[in-house]
């Protein structure tokens, strides 16, 4: 057993994660607003089972994003309790839930590899939220909904196209925090609108339907793009391994993401490569060659169309933030 706390404190850098009991790393992202983001790559030597005792006094609405495993979780620990749930929170899905002083608990299998993304707000903004959003009667439905018990939806390609950029917000320089505060606001709104609708949200527009294979096969291609974006990603081989058409692929790819499937590969492989830059022990060239570029001037030119400077400057600037 190790107790979430204790997780956090490795994950923000107070001490090194021990090998004996995985890996992890977590990202954080504020907005102007105070809702944070976090980016979680989770993986465990042995089964784990991870507690939180309460939440420090605070009193906070959360959104927690599976990507990649099914998981076991607990709300509460009291089972006479009428908070206390049960929950699978299955890959693909998102849940919400008000987490006011409630202790929680999730068990991690060894040997798997998890990933989330999770939204968490003070419940007064996720209040002022629903006040901007629903009018007053289905703002109230919601409330309740949300702070009985943990509420589940699937995650929807709206869902992954926000959190993709929102991934990608260091591209709008000192126009990221204004950038941030709307993705946000608008992932939470198709949470809401998931939770509200249920399987109607998940539901495609009829005049954009697509095969549910199709569909399946797509979002395993994005979501594996996202783990290894270093990968050969060569279309037409990508294409022949999904049985499908060149033109099929890129079509269907771009009507579920509204990007290109190249688009969406450099996109990856520039966040990758920014990941690795803080990483002194790398030099930009390695970090290119890791990210999947072999031209160092096309790596170059990619960044800082990115980013809007050199990787060299993009470094030394991340440097001199995590210093200050």
């Amino acid at each position: 057993m190790i107790d979430s706390e204790e997780l956090f404190r490795y994950m923000n850098g107070a001490a090194g994660f021990p090998k004996e009991i995985g890996t992890a790393s977590i990202q954080k992202e504020r907005s102007r607003s105070d809702v944070l983001y976090y980016r979680w790559d989770l993986s465990f030597t042995a089964d784990t089972a991870a507690r939180k005792q309460g939440n420090a006094g605070n009193d906070e609405v959360q959104i927690i994003f599976n990507l990649t495993q099914d998981i076991k979780w607990q709300v509460g620990e009291d089972p006479a309790s009428p908070r206390f749930q049960k929950v699978v929170m299955k890959r693909g899905e998102v849940c919400i839930y008000r987490n006011d002083d409630i202790g929680t608990s999730m068990f991690y299998p060894s040997g798997r590899h998890y990933r989330f993304r999770s939204l968490q707000m003070t419940t007064e903004r996720f209040g002022e939220l629903l006040r901007m959003l629903f009018p007053e009667e289905e703002a109230e439905r919601i409330r309740k909904m949300v702070f009985s018990k943990v509420e589940k939806t699937k995650i929807t390609p709206e869902m992954f196209r926000i959190l993709s950029e929102i991934d990608s917000a260091d591209r709008y320089a000192e126009f990221k925090g204004v950038y941030l505060e709307t993705k946000m606001i608008e992932l939470t709104a198709q949470v809401l609108f998931g939770i509200v609708n249920g399987e109607q949200a998940a539901r495609p527009n009829p005049a954009m339907h697509i095969d549910p294979q199709d569909r399946l096969s797509i979002e395993q291609l994005r979501e594996r793009i996202q783990l290894v974006p270093y990968e050969d990603y060569d279309a037409p081989r990508v294409a022949s391994s999904m049985a499908m058409s060149l033109s099929k692929l890129n079509r269907l790819f771009r009507r579920m993401y509204d990007t290109s499937l190249h688009a969406y590969v450099q996109e990856m492989r520039l966040e990758y490569a920014a990941a690795l830059l803080i990483r002194e022990d790398l030099s930009i060239s390695e970090t290119a060659v890791r990210s999947g570029y072999n031209n160092m001037s096309y790596f170059s030119k990619a960044f800082r169309e990115r980013f809007g400077m050199s990787p060299k400057e993009y470094r030394e600037r991340k440097v001199l933030e995590n210093g200050s």
